[in-house]
């Protein structure tokens, strides 16, 4: 099972990546996170630079429900996406 999920965040890329073996959180193509081993849930954090030069700390949530992957990604105390969101539009 390989997941990968992008999304554009003001000036940034997010990209979570999800395997088998490990998670990663990327910003702007760096590795700012990574869970190396088989887990059903897990957590995965990081920081981006806002347009105001401050810092905002990113938090990914990943699960696995009936055999389907889901991923949560916070921005600060924001929700910015959702994988539930996403399959109910």
């Amino acid at each position: 099972m390989y997941d990968v999920w992008k999304i554009r965040y003001k000036l940034h890329n997010i990209r979570v990546e999800k395997n088998l073996g490990s998670q990663k959180l990327y910003v702007d193509g760096v590795l700012q996170d990574e869970f190396i081993g088989f887990a059903f849930g897990s957590r995965l954090f990081g920081k981006l630079k806002n347009e105001d030069g401050e810092t905002e700390n990113i938090k990914v949530s990943i699960g696995i429900h009936c055999l389907e992957s889901k991923c949560l990604i916070f921005i600060g105390e924001k929700l910015v996406y959702s994988t539930k969101v996403q399959w109910e539009g």
